[in-house]
């Protein structure tokens, strides 16, 4: 077992990000015991990738995890993390709105005064009763900020992105049973529940088709032909994500960290790795960050997220990997001042 070969490490929070992972391999080296923890080996394209699945949820256990991967990966130059998460409606200037939709991708990429990952929980409470979000998170390293940015411009040129090509190669590799959940659920299932409307409190365990007014709703076709998709063909934004211990399911909320720090995706883990390790996060959608969670699009958000960044490695030489600069233990000690909060 040759642990020193292994380069990247990519984090996939919960098992069925794990599944839809493990299926982008290009040579799957299966597992990999190390103490009493269980990785899991192999290469995209170049790379040797090792990843992880976290026992629990949260950015501290996030940490905890990278932490111990970095102890046993002593090669590991850099994190992906790799998953699902919540997005916002839409974002962008009045006129030029861009509309996030179930299925797509969000990358952590520095805008404004943020590195790419907001710690939205964390600050201090003011007289008000309000919580003043303090400091900041460092932003990924410039060697994977590059790629995303000559990746970004290849999918604007024919013939575009492979993602459609990896999520048909992904299913392809999973039990028959399996291959259904990790399909495109159709914009037929896409529904966009009003700010005012939220899921019956006394009914989080049913589904919005069994409690919910349709009535209260958007469709992707009400949403206007920004919100349009054709099959397994989701659109990738690039931007602030949003990260927390807590589970955000309040529109308002929502609205408020968008509005605030520009955040247009919200997950658990990625504040725990960035801080103290180089790292992209990256999120497929598979709701709107509000009381109406949807787990029937968690499979294919999982899988889009997982081919963005299979894509994004493709682009990167196995050279600029192993030119990392310094040391994995010393990053995060020195701040990046350019993104501080005042």
């Amino acid at each position: 077992m040759d642990t020193a070969r292994y380069t990247i490490g990519w984090i996939a929070p919960l098992p069925l990000e794990l599944t839809a992972a493990r299926a982008m391999f290009d040579d799957d080296y299966h597992d990999i015991p190390v103490g009493n923890y269980t990785y899991y080996g192999g290469k995209i394209r170049e790379h040797y990738v090792v990843m992880a699945v976290q026992p629990r949820m949260g950015t501290d256990a996030a940490s905890d995890l990278v932490a111990r991967m970095r102890s046993a990966f002593q090669s590991l130059k850099c994190f992906l993390v790799v998953g699902i998460g919540g997005g916002v409606r839409g974002y962008g200037p009045h006129g030029a709105t861009s509309q996030i939709v179930l299925g797509d991708v969000v990358v952590s990429v520095p805008m404004s005064k943020h590195g790419g990952v907001v710690r939205y929980d964390a600050g201090a409470w003011t007289g008000e009763g309000t919580l003043e979000t303090k400091g900041h998170t460092n932003s990924p390293p410039s060697f994977l900020l590059h790629a995303v940015a000559s990746l970004r411009s290849k999918h604007t040129m024919s013939p575009g992105t492979n993602i459609s090509a990896f999520l048909e190669q992904m299913r392809n590799r999973l039990n028959t049973n399996e291959q259904v959940k990790f399909a495109d659920q159709g914009s037929d299932n896409d529904w966009l529940f009003r700010d005012d409307f939220p899921h019956p409190p006394d009914s989080r365990d049913k589904s919005c088709d069994d409690v919910c007014d349709r009535g209260q709703s958007q469709s992707r076709q009400d949403r206007g032909e920004e919100a349009m998709r054709g099959l397994d063909a989701p659109r990738i934004h690039y931007g602030n994500i949003g990260s927390s211990n807590q589970l955000q399911i309040s529109a308002t909320k929502r609205n408020q960290c968008q509005k605030e720090h520009g955040v247009i995706c919200f997950e658990m883990e990625g504040a725990g790795v960035i801080q103290t390790h180089p790292c992209l996060v990256i999120r497929g959608i598979c709701d709107y960050a509000d009381s109406h969670k949807n787990k029937k699009w968690q499979p294919y958000a999982a899988a889009t997220a997982a081919a963005y960044a299979k894509e994004l490695l493709y682009e990167i030489p196995a050279s600029q990997v192993s030119l990392a600069t310094g040391n994995i233990n010393e990053y995060g000690k020195s701040i990046n001042h350019e993104f501080l909060v005042n």
